[in-house]
């Protein structure tokens, strides 16, 4: 045995296989079942199991390990997966989804797929098997792409089975594994064998623990077949013969099992469930071949900067901003000072291109191309974007971030494919302006909610580095309602919707694409109680200011009337009456991505002869270095009352341990906003 030289390896004439030598693994290792091999029995529900679930993942098995051909080494992922369907909603689970790597010369292959669905006729156990038809590939971004399955015959009752094996020439992308999922898991394993030639950094999330988690040393072994070479030219060597080398390089094997995991549940105010749920992901770090040097692969956040400003695709876009030069005095005219050209640049961009909702940092097109189409990515609106101010003579760099859907940046770890999202960042007298043109609603110098996700990376020759992402953003709702109560009971009157920051850019769109009488009916939907008969919209295109609904409203029977008494709750269901908080603990943080402020000002004309028997309590709490408050106000007249309510959250994320203080301002302001104001008929 030998270990491996690089040269003779790399070597075209070779034809190579390659053999793992696994040491036995723990039991636990093995299903207490066999693939492909269903009896009656395994369609029951298991014992103790969520009697909720829609389905049920009784065991997902991987595996992950390294091969070599005529490129050079190459990863083989396998993977083996049974669910069991409960409820319709189960079906959902009968979808496979594999993603797959692709770039310009190369793609991931997913070598073969096997799977069937196995239904209970009769006593009798029926399998359909997946078609060529069942199975699609759908492309996704410029370097993602995915092998769609859709399960035949699967329906509440139905076992899912599949296996596939995707082969992968891109060694930086060593599968990561989920354990857990929105459904419960009884088994979860996988295991990743590694070479001593590549050394990756293992990333771990979720906050359950594994049955099994270890790591031991073995070897994978090699046979290299060399074909018979003929010597050239004169002195050469005599003609070698085929033959067979085998070598045998150490090795680390990891291995994870994960048993009985609980569906994960989503709350709100929470960023993608990929932080959170039970996982471990890898990343390459350096590769030390024999007779070479230590080669890092993984690198620094320097060399990313450097990578993508000599990108044709990025730093190259950033700065084509030629195109627009005759069109440049036009767009700025009137714009003396820089702030207002860099306005004038935005709002030309915004007007122009549309966005087709694509992610990703690359550009796809050339900003020349972008522009005359009117349509593009978000990275080649916000890249052109950038061009255009450079071209104007400021100071604009793109800036690389991930979104809140997409997942958290650990920044210790310099990993380019944890960015999907390019803004642009334009510096005016040492102030940093993020602009994203991908919508023509949202404020200058504000980010769209799904941007609001920590820190974003500067890409720049002159100034590289991160920036905080929120701060700049708010989140407001104003509601004003004046209102006339009738002696039986029955109200009328106005009511406005007053939205501000990331609110007014959600209102507006919702806005602009629905007709009026759907507006009218998500205002009764939201408060049940009240019919919405006419709306007026304010400012639905400037998004610099508030943007105002105002809603003609009436409440025939809402409010009860008994005897000489009439009783309504303080908002009159025009405000929260609902705490998003009902579960008890929170293992993960409470995330509302900007400040959120939430005011009700109502006001009720009361009929004559009616007056103010009990109205709620007054009350006012703030949270712990002033994260947040609540305060609750009323106040009485002769003729009318009025009360004024005001939640807001100052802080933009909030741990774990200080979940049951949050959730108890939210439990006191629904808990005002339901008291009873009593009104008495006069003698």
């Amino acid at each position: 045995m030998a270990s491996i030289p690089v040269p003779r390896m790399l070597l075209p004439c070779m034809s190579i296989s390659m053999f793992l030598l696994f040491p036995l693994l723990l039991s636990a290792q093995k299903p207490a079942f066999r693939f492909d091999k269903i009896s009656p029995a395994d369609f029951n529900r298991p014992s103790g199991c969520d009697t909720s679930a829609e389905a049920i993942i009784i065991a997902d098995i991987g595996s992950t390990r390294f091969d070599y051909g005529t490129k050079g080494f190459y990863l083989i992922f396998e993977r083996k997966t049974r669910i069991l369907i409960l409820k319709p909603g189960g079906t959902d689970h009968a979808t496979v989804m594999i993603p797959l790597y692709k770039n310009e010369s190369d793609r991931e292959k997913v070598k073969y797929f096997k799977g069937a669905t196995f239904n209970l006729v009769n006593g009798e156990v029926e399998k359909t098997k997946v078609r060529n038809e069942d199975i699609f590939l759908e492309e996704e971004s410029q370097h993602w792409f995915r092998q769609k399955v859709a399960m035949p015959a699967a329906k509440p009752g139905s076992i899912v089975e599949y296996e596939y094996e995707v082969n992968s020439d891109f060694l930086f992308n060593l599968q990561p594994w989920t354990f857990q999922a929105m459904i419960p898991v009884l088994v979860s394993e996988y295991t990743v064998t590694i070479p001593e030639y590549f050394n990756y950094k293992t990333l771990s999330t979720g906050s359950l623990s594994f049955a099994v988690n270890e790591s031991y040393p073995t070897h994978t072994r090699f046979e290299v077949h060399i074909e018979s070479q003929l010597g050239v030219g004169t002195g050469a060597a005599p003609r070698t013969s085929a033959r067979t080398e085998v070598y045998d390089p150490l090795a680390t094997a990891y291995h994870w099992v994960a048993r009985d995991l609980p569906a994960f549940k989503q709350e709100p105010y929470m960023t993608t469930p990929k932080d959170f749920l039970l996982g471990t992901e890898f990343e390459l770090s350096t590769l030390h071949f024999p007779e070479k040097s230590i080669e890092n692969v993984m690198g620094n956040w320097e060399t990313i900067n450097d990578k993508l400003m000599q990108d044709a695709n990025f730093g190259s876009t950033s700065r084509r901003g030629g195109f627009i030069s005759d069109q440049l005095p036009g767009i700025l005219s009137g714009a003396t000072q820089a702030l207002d050209k860099v306005r004038a640049i935005y709002e030309a961009t915004r007007r122009q291109v549309k966005w087709n909702s694509e992610y990703g940092i690359y550009a796809g097109n050339p900003p020349r191309k972008t522009w005359e189409s009117g349509t593009g990515s978000v990275a080649d609106i916000n890249l052109m974007l950038t061009a255009i101010l450079n071209e104007a003579g400021l100071n604009a760099d793109p800036v690389i971030l991930s979104t809140r859907s997409h997942g958290r940046i650990i920044e210790m770890y310099p990993i380019l494919a944890n960015f999907n999202y390019v803004v642009a960042c334009v510096t005016i007298d040492s102030v940093g302006y993020l602009l994203d043109a991908t919508s023509r609603v949202i404020p200058f110098n504000t980010l769209p909610e799904r941007c609001l996700n920590g820190n974003g990376r500067i890409i720049s020759r002159n100034r590289p580095g991160w920036i905080h992402l929120q701060g700049r953003e708010s989140r407001k709702d104003f509601i004003t309602a004046t209102l006339t109560l009738t002696a039986d009971g029955g109200l009328t009157g106005t009511c406005t919707l007053s939205s501000g920051g990331i609110q007014a850019n959600d209102r507006r769109n919702a806005a602009a694409e629905t007709s009026e009488k759907d507006l009218l009916k998500a205002f009764t939907d939201r408060s049940p109680n009240w019919i919405a008969s006419h709306v007026t919209l304010e400012n639905l295109e400037n998004p610099e200011k508030p943007f105002n609904e105002t809603y003609t409203i009436s409440m025939p029977s809402g409010v009860q009337a008994a005897g000489d008494h009439i009783y309504f709750n303080a908002l009159l269901d025009l405000g929260r009456t609902r705490n998003p908080f009902l579960r008890e603990k929170r293992e993960f943080p409470v995330d509302f991505g900007c400040p959120l402020n939430e005011t009700a000002l109502i006001t009720v004309n009361l009929p004559e002869g009616w007056s103010v028997e009990e109205l709620p309590k007054q009350a006012q709490v703030t949270l712990p270095d002033k994260g947040g408050s609540f305060r609750f106000r009323t106040q009485q007249s002769a003729n009318s009352i009025q009360i004024n309510s005001t939640l807001a959250v100052i802080k933009n994320s909030f741990p774990p341990e200080e979940y049951d203080l949050l959730r108890e301002l939210f439990r006191l302001a629904t808990a005002k906003h339901l008291e009873q104001v009593v009104l008495k008929k006069s003698p």
